[in-house]
C-alpha cells in the first residue's frame, strides 16, 4: 500500500479516515471515534478482525456507555 510506504520509507505522518477495517489495519495507531470523541485507542498488533470486533463492541453498546468506558 503507498501509504504504507510513505510512512516506513520516507518517516512521514499519514492521517487517513476509513470506516474500512482492513484499511485501518495498515496502521501503527487506530482511533475509534462515536460523536466526534475518542472512544478506543489501539496500537500494536492490529487487524482488521481486531479493529472489526472492536467497532462491533462499540455499536452494541448504548453511546453513554461507551463514553463512560473512555472515562
Amino acid at each position: 500500500m503507498l501509504l504504507r510506504a510513505l510512512v516506513d520509507d520516507h518517516r512521514q505522518t499519514v492521517v487517513m479516515v476509513t470506516h474500512v477495517p482492513t484499511a485501518a489495519a495498515y496502521a501503527d495507531r487506530v482511533l475509534l471515534l462515536t460523536d466526534g470523541r475518542v472512544v478506543d485507542d489501539m496500537t500494536g498488533g492490529i487487524t482488521a478482525t481486531v479493529v472489526a470486533a472492536r467497532i462491533a463492541e462499540r455499536e452494541t453498546l448504548p453511546a453513554e456507555a461507551a463514553v463512560e468506558q473512555q472515562c
